[in-house]
Order: C-alpha cells, then sequence, then structure tokens
C-alpha cells in the first residue's frame, strides 16, 4: 500500500455520508453499520456514516451461513453483546488537562463541537476515544499531571447524567520509570489510529512519531 495511486481507494469517494451522519448528530442520531459483503463495497465512504454519527462499523466479509463458519460464530457474538450492551444517550464529552498540556488531536468516532468538547449521539461500554497530548511549557516546579473527562449523557431511563474521571499522573524524567509505567496496549492502539490517519490523508508522519514507531 505504498504506492500514492492505492491511497485515494482507501479515502471517501464524496461527503455524502459525512453529511449525512453530522445532519444524524444534529438530531441525537448514531448509525451502526453491518456489512455482511460477498461483493466488493466501498466501505471506506460508508464508514463515514457511522464515524461522524458516534456509530460502530461491523464487517464480516465473505459472509456465508454455511461456507463462513467463523464468520457466522463472530457474528452471532458481535450481534448478542451490541444488543445486551448498556447505552447512553445525548452525550458530550469534554476533557481537560494541567495548564502547559494541550489536546492536541482526537482519535475515534465523535464529531468535534470545539477544541475540547465532543458530542456523541450515543455512548457504550465498547467506545473508545484517544487524545493525543502535547507539551506547550515547560513543566518544572509541577509534580503531578492532571487530567479530567466529563461525560454528559441520558440514560436509557431517561436520566440526565454526569460521570466525571480523574487522572493524576506523576512528572518524573526518569527515564526507567517512564519505561516501568508504560502502557503498550495504548500506545499500540494511539500510534495504529495515528498512521492510518496520516495515511489516508496522504500526509507524511511527525518526526517524533515516526521514532517512537522504530522504538
Amino acid at each position: 500500500m505504498d504506492s500514492l495511486q492505492e491511497v485515494p481507494n482507501l479515502c471517501p469517494t464524496n461527503d455524502y455520508y459525512k453529511r449525512l451522519a453530522l445532519e444524524c448528530t444534529g438530531h441525537q442520531i448514531a448509525v451502526d453499520l453491518f456489512l455482511m459483503n460477498n461483493r466488493y463495497s466501498d466501505l471506506s465512504t460508508l464508514a463515514d456514516m457511522s464515524k461522524f454519527s458516534t456509530g460502530c462499523v461491523f464487517h464480516f466479509p465473505n459472509y456465508h451461513i454455511n461456507h463462513a463458519p467463523i464468520q457466522v460464530k463472530r457474528f452471532q457474538k458481535q450481534l448478542n453483546r451490541y444488543l445486551v450492551r448498556k447505552i447512553g444517550f445525548e452525550a458530550v464529552l469534554r476533557i481537560r488537562c494541567t495548564k502547559g498540556l494541550s489536546l492536541h488531536t482526537f482519535y475515534g468516532n465523535f464529531f468535534v463541537r470545539s477544541t475540547d468538547l465532543l458530542a456523541m449521539a450515543n455512548v457504550n461500554p465498547d467506545s473508545a476515544i484517544a487524545v493525543q497530548v502535547q507539551m506547550e511549557e515547560n513543566l518544572i516546579g509541577i509534580n503531578t499531571a492532571c487530567f479530567q473527562a466529563a461525560v454528559l449523557y441520558t440514560s436509557s431511563r431517561g436520566d440526565r447524567r454526569i460521570r466525571i474521571h480523574t487522572l493524576c499522573l506523576p512528572v518524573t524524567k526518569d527515564l526507567s520509570t517512564i519505561f516501568s509505567q508504560f502502557d503498550v496496549k495504548c500506545a499500540i492502539s494511539l500510534l495504529s489510529k495515528m498512521g492510518n490517519d496520516f495515511k489516508l490523508l496522504n500526509n507524511k508522519l511527525p518526526a517524533t512519531t515516526l521514532q517512537m514507531y522504530r522504538c
């Protein structure tokens, strides 16, 4: 997939489904897509419908009830999870962080209302959002960096609720401490999303990101 001619095939051919998703978001509607195709489907275009409406994409290529038992079991498992999991509606998410740090980029399925406010038609336990944090000032004299995420949503019973999570992390210059507390799974997930976005936009990865990939 290194050929520049192949990159456009991974991008949406038009913005119709993106505009449809934004209209759905305005009415607090999320679009979840189950794709069970035996022939070519333009998933890169269709996926915008879920991406910008806070929905999910479930892809089961070459699905057949008799000839693809693995895909059938996978579909049954994911559909069961989809139907029984808890859900919240009309959600907004705001993330704050310590002075000197800023939220650089968000990754996931949502609509960005402002620099630190995300609009989500619904939220569920399987929703995942990644945030890239950038240092704007030197953290000299600061022993703890704090992050706070607040989600305002409507429960399935119609109650308006707010859930707040606060995370405090020690600031250190000791590399051994940093590596011992490093969350590998989280980092790989973030780097994969970053690399995918840069590739689709036909941009070059920043030097710092390339260095992390080499490590």
